[in-house]
Formats: structure tokens, sequence, C-alpha cells
């Protein structure tokens, strides 16, 4: 079980389509690249429920959300805080995602279900973004 992430255009190659465990690692490793240890530690704590000390079952409180919103980048927030098991980007959204990731740099090794071949987890994002904006296509999660 996992996220199959999918747009009009995208081959099985191109597409995201795994477990939701690599998918989590990735977003934890994106929000601690983006914006800094603290900020990736805020961001595993709350969306991900996780604290080394408090344990899992963690929720944002006001002093989380004042110090995230401090330093947040919206257009990444959209990327950050989506649901990681359905929904959808439009377009629009897909091109505000894509420009506020096109010049991160991270090294995590992924692959889709059916097509074990290896990528680099944000280029892979980043194609598939970059696609839905110029093609003008939803993406969907489901």
């Amino acid at each position: 079980m996992g996220l199959y992430a999918h747009a009009k255009g995208l081959s099985d190659e191109e597409c995201y389509d795994c477990g939701y465990i690599t998918y989590g690692h990735f977003m934890m490793q994106l929000a601690e690249t983006a914006y800094g240890k603290e900020m990736g530690d805020v961001y595993k704590r709350c969306q991900y429920g996780w604290d080394k000390e408090l344990g899992y079952d963690y929720k944002w409180t006001q002093e989380d959300c004042d110090f995230w919103n401090a330093r947040c980048n919206d257009d990444l927030d959209l990327f950050l805080m989506h649901s990681d098991c359905d929904g959808k980007f439009t377009p629009h959204e897909c091109r505000r995602i894509y420009n506020a990731i096109k010049d991160l740099k991270m090294e995590m090794v992924g692959h889709n279900y059916v097509i074990m071949k290896p990528y680099n987890m944000l280029e892979h994002w980043k194609n598939i973004f970059h696609h839905c904006a110029k093609r003008r296509v939803n993406l969907y999660y489901s």
C-alpha cells in the first residue's frame, strides 16, 4: 500500500508509485533541506507525529504553528502539508511548488513499485510538478 501520484501524459516510470514510509521520509528530508534542521524537526514532529523525546502522536501546538508560519514558504507548504493519501494539485499549484523546489538539491534514492529503476526523489518530483505545470494538467494522489 502506498501513494500513487499520477497525471495525464506521465508514464508509469514518470509517476510516483511507492510506499507511504518512503514518501514520508522524503517529505521530512525535503523540509529539512529547504528550511534547515530546526524547521525539519518541527515538521517531523508536527506533520508525522513523531518526536524523539515525546514519542508518537505529537500534535501541532500554537507555538509550533507560530514558529512554522514565521519561516515557511507558502508555495512549498502546498506540497509539504498536502494529504499523502488522496487529493490533487492544480496546474497553478504545481507551478508554485515547482518554483519552490527547482533550485533545491537533495540526495535520496527512490523507485516505483512496478519499475524498480532507482532515481533521485527530489529530481523525480521536480519533473512531475514541471510536467503538470507546463502541460496544464492536474496531479492526482490516490
